[in-house]
């Protein structure tokens, strides 16, 4: 049996992905030994090449995927050599194919506990009879006087027999894999059709762009392909795809592939395998590769968004009241101090009284409140406009986004955090403390529930978790976390650490002890040498025994610190503190690495912008007030691949179609767009029937 060579993951790789691989090795060495993404990312540039976050989880994920494919070649010739089926020539085939595809074309005929019309007709002797016909090409008349010689039990006279001979004809065809590349093109080459199926016009009056399609296999756009798929999912559309050669030359082009010699009983063998084998098989496989494209490209959409959302500007450590907004219930308010501890909470009925906003008059001056945060959704911007009213002079109040605050609400996370409290006023401490420190606060909610996806239910939930986890884990390792005051669920997410982990840091703190310096942590349970390898850089401590800990710099480092500061002759703290004497001091640039100074020069700072308030148009409060041709302030709260929506300050969003954004060309929303921009946009069109609302950027007066 042939050896297949030992599979070389990083030059394989490195060829694929155009990366050094001398930089692809790296990833797979430091992978294998148990780091994380974001600490490669982050400490071991000068080993990878600076390569990011996005481009090592490229590698990692490629390089899973060339040994599968290598693990299940060596599985099906093994299968091949037990069943009797190895060839030389069919090992050097399934050697040879590029991918899983091509692999399970070349093994599908030979796959065991396949039962098909063919193998029963085999089964019953039929194979002889087959082979007889494809070498002679006899007429149909000699076919059925030979077939009385094969007549039996299961096939009751010639005729059936004839019918036998041609499924396996049929079914070698099918298997014939020169057949199945013609086909494949000619799919691949063709289009999508869909049509709306019979009764179904006003109940799927959501996808009425679909009920006429037809577009290029080529061309057709991800969203449109996970639309199709959902809208055939509800029963709304039939789904086919159409090729780009006619029928009658498939099965022509099929017939000269296949046969040496050619007849009418040749041509309706190839004719029935084409419609009744092979091109159902490879429709379904096409569009299943068009909707494998789509979901990662929904996926690459949902993770750009969530990492934008996580990384928003947060108001800071100052109090705060959080305002779950509502009209049947009333508003409740949750009084929080600055490190997002709940003090206190009220009932506010601003729906029929607007003086029960002097309520919060105590809150504002006895605790020094900076802001209030008010939730997005039902009556949220008329309790806005009243608390504004009232305290705008004195404090920032901001329209803060509800996506998930009642998910958290009535969440196993918000009960165990405050088991006595009403959900709503669990809702307005989510919404505040949001408002303080957003990543905090929305790693504690499920990330496909921030409204931030793209058909997001389409997406299989395992690869749709998975992606989301690196996302928010990136997110988190990126600004970092304070040991001492982080939540447990923040913590979660810090490179090297988990749950249990972080469990065991606030049962710690909770004894009263605080970490003075970042060493301590190895008392901690559960977090070994290499544990705190990966999380010790990403954790800072202010106000300890170590300077350094308050920065960046990975612990490993700070002697590589401390020795080039002494011989620079300037003081640690001079240095920690005033990093820009970097850059006029040779010394110091020549004994640490770039990654190191990096760090030194970040400060050990937050990354995020800073916050800015958004005012909304005081005239429009619904729909109903919108006219064509206004121009309004708005905030981008979704991107999609086909456009952006925007937050006009009304219960409905707009859609800023992608042909909308820029007066130049444009591949994507993103190039122009981020989460939580504040935009101008112009109303295009209202569709007060389906709640519509169509906006535009271009020709904006400046």
């Amino acid at each position: 049996m042939i050896e297949l060579k030992e599979l070389n993951l990083a030059w394989e790789t490195s060829k694929t992905l155009k990366i050094a691989e001398k930089s692809v090795r790296a990833v797979l060495e430091l992978t294998e030994s148990g780091c994380t993404i974001p600490f490669i990312a982050r400490y071991r540039k000068e080993m990878t090449g600076n390569l990011d976050e996005v481009q090592i989880s490229e590698i990692i994920d490629f390089s899973e995927k060339l040994a599968n494919l290598d693990k299940r070649k060596r599985a099906i010739l093994k299968s091949l050599e037990e069943t009797g089926n190895y060839s030389d020539e069919l090992g050097k085939e399934v050697a040879n194919a590029a991918d899983m595809t091509v692999l399970e074309d070349i093994y599908a005929p030979f796959k065991p506990g396949r039962k098909t019309k063919a193998d029963k007709a085999v089964e019953a002797g039929l194979l002889p009879l087959a082979e007889y016909i494809m070498l002679n090409n006899p007429s149909v008349a000699k076919i059925l006087e030979k077939a009385k010689d094969f007549v039996s039990k299961a096939f009751a006279d010639a005729e059936s027999v004839l019918n036998g001979a041609k499924e396996i004809i049929a079914q070698k065809i099918a298997d014939n894999q020169s057949v199945r590349t013609l086909v494949r093109n000619s799919i691949e080459n063709g289009c999508i059709v869909s049509k709306v199926k019979r009764g179904k016009q006003e109940s799927g009056a959501t996808y009425s762009d679909y009920f006429d399609f037809k577009e290029s296999v080529s061309k057709i756009t991800p969203h449109r392909v996970m639309a199709l798929n959902r809208a055939e999912k509800e029963g709304i559309l039939n789904i086919s795809a159409e090729t780009n050669l006619s029928e009658k030359d498939l099965v022509d082009r099929t017939e000269s592939l296949f046969f040496a010699k050619k007849s009418d009983f040749f041509k309706e063998c190839a004719s029935y395998s084409l419609k009744n084998i092979v091109s159902g098989s490879l429709e379904t496989e096409t569009f299943n590769k068009l909707k494998e494209t789509a979901i990662e490209v929904s996926l690459n959409t949902f993770h750009k968004n969530l990492e934008q959302i996580l990384l928003m500007p947060p108001f800071g450590e100052k109090a705060v009241i959080g305002v779950d907004p509502g009209i049947r219930t009333g508003c409740k308010a949750a009084l929080l101090d600055e490190h997002g501890n709940f003090v206190a909470s009220t009932l506010l009925n601003l729906h029929l009284d607007k003086n029960e906003a002097k309520k919060l008059e105590k809150w504002i001056t006895g605790y020094k409140v900076a802001g209030i945060a008010v939730g997005s959704g039902t009556f949220g911007r008329e309790a806005h406009e009243i608390l504004k009213s009232f305290f705008g002079k004195q404090v920032v109040v901001a329209s803060v986004s509800e996506d998930g605050a009642s998910v958290y609400s009535a969440s196993a996370v918000a009960r165990e955090e405050f088991p006595d409290l009403d959900i709503t006023v669990r809702g307005a401490i989510s919404i505040g403390r949001r408002f303080q420190d957003p990543l905090s606060e929305l790693v504690k909610i499920p990330p496909e529930s921030l409204g931030v996806g793209q058909y997001q239910h389409d997406i299989p939930v395992k690869k749709l978790a998975e992606r989301l986890r690196r996302t928010v884990e990136w997110a988190v390792n990126r600004v970092g976390a304070n040991l001492n005051t982080a939540s447990p669920y923040l913590l979660a997410y810090i490179s090297g650490l988990d749950s249990k982990k972080s469990a065991e840091i606030a049962a710690y703190r909770r004894s009263g002890k605080r970490f003075k310096n970042i060493e301590e942590l190895k008392n901690i349970k559960g977090i070994g040498a290499k544990s705190f390898e990966q999380c010790a850089g990403f954790l800072r401590i202010f106000e300890g025994e170590e300077i350094l800990d308050s920065t960046g710099v990975h612990p490993e480092n700070y002697e590589l610190v401390k020795n080039a500061a002494k011989k620079a002759g300037i003081q640690l703290e001079t240095l920690v503190k005033n990093p820009e004497i970097i850059k006029n001091n040779r010394l110091i640039q020549e004994l640490l690495p770039p990654s190191v100074i990096e760090e030194l020069q970040k400060k050990g700072l937050d990354p995020r912008e800073k916050f800015e308030q958004a005012e909304f148009s005081k005239e429009v409060r619904t729909i109903n007030d919108l006219k064509e041709g206004m121009i309004l302030n708005g905030i981008v709260s979704n991107i999609t691949d086909f456009g952006a929506f925007v937050d006009i300050g009304i219960k409905e969003k707009g859609l800023l179609h992608i042909s909308e954004i820029a007066d130049k060309f444009i591949r994507h929303p993103s190039e122009c767009l981020k989460l939580g921009q504040k935009v101008s946009v112009r109303i295009k069109n209202i569709d007060i029937e389906r709640k519509r609302i169509s906006l535009s950027m271009k020709n904006l007066p400046n």
